[in-house]
């Protein structure tokens, strides 16, 4: 009434009790500023992996055959002709196959209205995060049923003769890593790479050292590891490349049990993730 007529509001209603102020009711009615900024907490690191696969744009269904093909070059003389051979087969495929996802996250409708510039854009961070581990999870233990098929679970990957065994004291021995690991790399596959969690890499290779305890895995094996790089923690171990990935894709030497998969070495450009990159943003 007084916004309307100019009627003078009531004493006993604009009348303070005279009680002093205290914490307990300033806390109720000093409004607390939101800063426009997340403190995040211990951040992880994905995309190691999907950053190195090829990414392929073919139709879906289809199937790249795998072939066995080769022959063997023969001497002859004028009277003699070589034996005819079985050029070899193609029995095997790789199938890029029709699989769809979504991250969905949930916003109040308080939130949605009176939302943060830096809320929206902390919604796309956490869902480009989401996307990137899922694709290195994929790469490395995607059971191919439903979603792509990982190096730890295509059977061809595991066959005997592809899976070298350490104990804690050979992982840690760079004279193992030659007779178990190199001896045993054919010449067409020894310029691939190594995938490790970082715990491995700290608590074993970085810890490599002589008799007298003095450390030579940088002389011995010439690692070096980029562990301090937010923007490219990778590193070198023999002259190959390290991805490093978080301990959900790989555990770490400690915490595997016994005849889990602690590295990988592999060529990235051998593996492909086919997708026509169509993503969608919904609301409702």
């Amino acid at each position: 009434r007084y916004a309307q007529t100019g009627e003078e509001i009531p004493k006993e209603l604009i009348q303070r009790d005279g009680m002093p102020a205290n914490t307990n009711t300033l806390g109720a009615t000093i409004p607390t500023t939101t800063l426009n900024e997340f403190i995040n907490e211990v951040r992880k690191v994905y995309g190691n992996l999907y950053s190195k696969v090829r990414k392929m744009n073919i139709q879906g269904g289809v199937k790249v055959p795998i072939s066995n093909l080769q022959a063997t070059f023969k001497w002859i003389a004028e009277d003699t002709v070589s034996p005819r051979q079985d050029g070899g087969t193609i029995n095997d495929v790789v199938e890029f196959s029709f699989n769809t996802a979504e991250i969905r996250v949930s916003q109040t409708l308080l939130s949605s209205i009176v939302a943060l510039d830096v809320f929206e854009r902390e919604i796309v961070r956490i869902m480009l995060i989401a996307y990137l581990q899922a694709m290195d999870l994929g790469i490395v233990k995607g059971t191919g049923n439903g979603q792509m098929l990982g190096i730890l679970n295509d059977p061809r990957v595991l066959a005997p003769g592809n899976v070298v065994e350490f104990t804690a004291a050979e992982i840690n021995n760079w004279t193992a890593w030659r007779k178990k690991f190199f001896a045993k790399l054919p010449l067409g596959y020894r310029f691939g790479e190594f995938i490790f969690p970082l715990g491995t890499v700290d608590a074993y290779l970085e810890t490599m050292a002589d008799a007298n305890n003095n450390p030579i895995f940088r002389q011995a094996t010439g690692l070096e590891v980029n562990d301090g790089d937010s923007r490219n923690p990778n590193g070198r171990f023999f002259g190959r490349d390290i991805a490093l990935v978080e301990p959900d894709i790989l555990p770490d030497f400690d915490s595997a049990a016994a005849g889990d998969v602690i590295g990988i070495f592999w060529q990235p450009e051998e593996y492909a993730i086919n997708t026509n990159m169509e993503f969608g943003m919904r609301r409702w």
